[in-house]
């Protein structure tokens, strides 16, 4: 019995002691428990081949799920830029056919251009277009030398009026009904084609306004300049209808007719109803495009045109044996050419003639 309780004692104590890790046969069910050189106050516990196949998992997950958003990021980033440049792409395809098209009103009438495709307005016809492109081309030299030696009627002749005497620009206080009508189209606010307009002088356009002849003829050279420049952006918006450019006359031969200095840098000449104007680039454009869209009449046979004459409407028709205007049409002599326009095309180059005036 004793000996019995002595070996449970001591089997008991080698269980739980030091010694059981001398021998296998001592080898406990838990992990083993290691010890360092230091003794048993510092020990780790060594962990087994699954736990770090746990921790290789739970990185793998997380570098997974990471990849996922990174991935999802990616594609979301690349659907919106699809997204932006297809609406980019259809807003060029947009813009373009716009381009393509354009509508700008000159004239009162729709200009079309689609492609190379240009619908003249009404009243310009592509045939009648071309022809004059054509005619000008090629007589354009024949017929300026007739026209720098065709003197004007007398008394309507404005290189000689101008020459004669320095006039003075009508006052508020003229009574233009009293004056002689070879007087009254000598101011530069009284166009001959106004002459004998009702009232008197004024564009069509502010007369309907309600504007009178006193309210006109005091109109300032800023006031003249500003009316002229809101009527001319329509002109300066407008595509050329050809690379020529259809005007006769020059800015030197001008300027040899009228006895005037060379025209100043930025600046050229051209010759509106016997009256020569100095014209900035955007004046001339301008006058270029009224000058492309205008009617051109067949005058009467073996006739020249007088390009210093100033001439009214009744004048215009008598001298060039010219048949009634269409109605909402005028004549008028541009760099010696004789053309037909719309009101409102005429409104603007006799405002052109009036603000750019040379005196």
């Amino acid at each position: 019995m004793r000996r019995l309780l002595i070996t449970t004692i001591l089997t008991t104590a080698c269980a739980s002691g030091p010694l059981a890790a001398a021998g296998t046969g001592f080898a406990p069910a838990q992990p083993a428990i290691a010890f360092d050189a230091n003794g048993p106050e510092t020990l780790w516990l060594a962990k087994g081949e699954k736990g770090k196949d746990k921790d290789k998992d739970k990185d793998k997950d997380k570098k997974d799920k990471k990849e996922k958003k990174k991935d999802k990021r990616e594609k979301k980033a690349e659907k919106k830029k699809e997204k932006h440049e297809k609406k980019a792409e259809k807003h060029k395809e947009k813009k373009a056919k716009k381009d393509d098209k354009v509508e700008i009103k000159v004239n009162g009438d729709k200009v079309k251009i689609k492609g190379d495709e240009i619908k003249l307005p009404k009243g310009v016809d592509r045939a009648e277009f071309n022809e004059r492109v054509t005619r000008f081309t090629q007589d354009r030299e024949t017929v300026v030398n007739r026209l720098l030696n065709t003197p004007a009627p007398e008394g309507r002749d404005m290189a000689v009026i101008l020459g004669a005497a320095a006039l003075a620009l009508a006052a508020p206080e003229l009574n233009a009904a009293a004056l002689p009508e070879d007087e009254l189209i000598t101011y530069r606010n009284c166009p001959p084609g106004l002459a004998k307009k009702d009232p008197p002088c004024v564009p069509p356009g502010l007369a309907k306004q309600g504007v009178t002849y006193e309210q006109w003829a005091s109109y300032s050279d800023e006031e003249l300049d500003r009316l002229l420049r809101e009527r001319r952006e329509l002109y300066l918006e407008a595509d050329p209808l050809t690379e020529r450019e259809l005007l006769l006359l020059e800015s030197n031969q001008i300027a040899q007719l009228y006895n005037l200095d060379a025209a100043p840098d930025g600046h050229r000449y051209a010759l509106i109803d016997g009256q020569p104007v100095l014209l900035s680039n955007e004046d001339h454009t301008a006058l270029l495009r009224i000058n492309e869209l205008a009617r051109v009449p067949t005058i009467g046979s073996g006739i020249n045109v007088a390009p210093t004459a100033a001439l009214t409407q009744a004048d215009l028709i008598n001298l060039y044996r010219l048949a009634e205007p269409q109605e909402g049409y005028n004549y008028a002599v541009l760099n010696g050419q004789v053309i037909s326009l719309q009101d409102s095309a005429y409104e603007t180059l006799q405002l052109i003639r009036i603000a750019r005036a040379v005196l």
